[in-house]
């Protein structure tokens, strides 16, 4: 299946928000007085050093690929170069009651989440930058399934029922002909993208949700793609609190930097074979056929961290047409881009968004 391209559209959240409600105030203090600057507001964040030496950090994925950029500039040192010497680290898709209670720093995060959890919460939630600003909508199917019409009678998963990527598959079934609340049964499932594709493999999905890199793996054991699209969505991203980040803003100018850094290594194609010796030494199993989508999996990762406002204006008016925020939401509200300009400008890539 051939995977092609397509132009920014109003895509609609990927997890359920379960708390709904009214946002609240967003009082943050600037207090970046006693940090190197450039000219009169332009930050040289690579001069920065954190008063903070331990960063406590959460993402919900396990893969490598969703980690890279950050576990990059973990292991490579780039962090420790401005005086983040310790991540702890923590697995979990509940970070939201961490970031809000002051037990985690940093999260990786979907970006509707945030959204709706900003507005739910009252709190000053926000995102520092972009990590994947494209998505692909993928229908991954096992062996004798051809056609659309092959997954009547069978099973089709996204992972969690509330989830976006279950969204996107019954999305996908509705634009190709199929009734996913009659013509078959979409299940959850818990284990990510790759244990999806080993139960496609496996017998026990007839398709489901999965990524470029599982192509390989699926047609080895003649399964295939029925369908593959990318689109433009500023999909996830990193996120904190500011009520933490207002009074450790010197920790926030040296995290970005460090990770946008990591980013602009990884995504030098000189650098690819060290970007993945670095990550399985550190434990991540990346099997042969995933590095082989080592071009496609770069293409969903940002590379200077920005986003197209328009893209985020299709994306948040999905959330708001979902009743997850409020009517009158406002993205702008919920990003804190003063770190990332300030990484981008030191350097030396253009601001964005502007």
């Amino acid at each position: 299946m051939a995977l092609k391209k397509d132009k920014t559209k109003i895509l609609l959240p990927r997890r359920e928000v379960l708390l709904k409600g009214g946002l609240g105030a967003l009082g943050m203090a600037i207090g970046a007085t006693a940090l190197p600057f450039k000219g009169a507001w332009a930050m040289d964040s690579s001069k920065v050093q954190s008063s903070v030496s331990k960063i406590r950090m959460a993402d919900w994925n396990p893969n490598y690929a969703a980690q890279w950029s950050w576990r990059l500039a973990q292991f490579k040192g780039f962090y420790e170069e401005h005086g983040i010497n310790e991540i702890d680290f923590y697995l979990t898709d509940t970070y939201f009651p961490g970031l809000i209670g002051g037990s985690l720093d940093i999260a990786h995060s979907d970006t509707d989440i945030l959204f709706g959890s900003a507005a739910a919460s009252g709190k000053p939630l926000k995102m520092l930058s972009v990590y994947r600003d494209k998505e692909w909508w993928i229908m991954g199917v096992g062996k004798g399934i051809n056609s659309f019409e092959d997954l009547k009678g069978g099973k089709v998963s996204g992972g969690g029922l509330g989830g976006r990527n279950t969204w996107i598959q019954r999305q996908i079934l509705i634009q190709n002909g199929i009734d996913p609340d009659n013509d078959l049964e979409v299940v959850p499932m818990k284990g990510g993208s790759d244990g999806r594709m080993k139960a496609i493999i496996a017998g026990v999905l007839q398709g489901g949700s999965v990524f470029p890199r599982h192509e390989k793996g699926l047609t080895d054991n003649g399964g295939k793609f029925l369908s593959a699209t990318l689109y433009e969505v500023p999909q996830e991203g990193f996120i904190t609190n500011m009520e933490w980040g207002a009074k450790n803003e010197d920790a926030l100018y040296a995290w970005q930097y460090a990770e946008l850094k990591a980013r602009q290594w990884l995504h030098d194609p000189a650098n690819k074979e060290a970007a993945y010796a670095e990550m399985r030494a550190k434990g991540f199993d990346i099997p042969p056929e995933f590095e082989a989508q080592y071009e496609t999996e770069l293409n969903q990762i940002c590379k200077d961290g920005g986003f197209d406002a328009s893209a985020m204006d299709s994306f948040a008016q999905g959330v708001r047409d979902l009743g997850q925020v409020p009517p009158d939401f406002d993205w702008r509200d919920a990003v804190d881009l003063r770190f990332l300009h300030a990484a981008q400008e030191s350097l030396g890539i253009p601001k964005r968004p502007a």
